[in-house]
């Protein structure tokens, strides 16, 4: 399985977003209100405050499905 990257998230429809500039956070990727931070110690997925980490991309989609979406599938370009 694919280790998550910032190449994956975009491959998969996630957008760069504006991170606050007090944060250690380098990059927010965001899809349909899901947002992905990307750090120096790894991908985490972020929700009220509290970081969970996602190692790869089944990680990804099966958060992605729990979450009430549909299953996540790239997009085409």
């Amino acid at each position: 399985m694919k280790l998550l990257s910032e190449d994956v998230l975009k491959e998969f429809g996630f957008l760069e977003s504006p991170v606050p500039s007090q944060t250690n956070e380098l990059k927010v990727m965001s899809k349909d209100a899901v947002d992905i931070v990307i750090r120096p110690d790894g991908i985490f997925y972020r929700n009220m405050g509290f970081f969970y980490p996602l190692k790869d991309l089944a990680a990804l989609r099966k958060l992605y499905k729990e979450l009430g979406r549909e299953d996540l599938k790239p997009v085409k370009h």
